[in-house]
């Protein structure tokens, strides 16, 4: 059984997940004139990220990777040991990116980008996700 921890994060990252897909099937010209959307759709990838790299962190520590502490660090040694699949490979390493973006770029985020990720990368990042959740079931007693 997974800890409540893991299992919140999961719980609160699909929420955020099923709200990110209402709001890519805006037109841009809805999603560029509506500022509200945009700060929702910026809030609610920045949970999913989070909760990746949380999750992603809990299985990096619990298997004993070593390098760097940071997001950055983690999701590089979950890819050299072969539990990221590849096909997530260079989505999984610029999360950390797109999550600082997210937090500390806030005044400069393009949203034509985020609108990008909107469209073509949610069920890549909900497929990591849900991923990275099975890798940390089987590490939490």
């Amino acid at each position: 059984m997974p800890s409540p921890g893991l299992t919140s994060r999961l719980a609160r990252a699909r929420r955020s997940l099923e709200r990110l897909y209402r709001l890519s099937r805006l037109s841009w010209e809805e999603y560029s004139r509506d500022e509200d959307a945009q700060a929702l759709a910026e809030r609610h990838l920045q949970v999913l990220l989070e909760a990746i790299l949380d999750i992603a962190g809990f299985i990096a520590a619990r298997r004993g990777l070593t390098g760097e502490p940071t997001y950055r660090g983690v999701m590089e040694a979950l890819v050299r040991e072969g539990l990221i699949p590849d096909e997530y490979e260079d989505l999984a390493l610029s999360i950390p990116g797109m999550r600082n973006i997210l937090v500390h770029g806030y005044a400069d985020i393009r949203h034509d980008l985020l609108y990008e990720t909107l469209r073509g990368e949610l069920d890549k990042l909900g497929d990591l996700l849900l991923h990275l959740y099975t890798e940390a079931e089987k590490l939490d007693p």
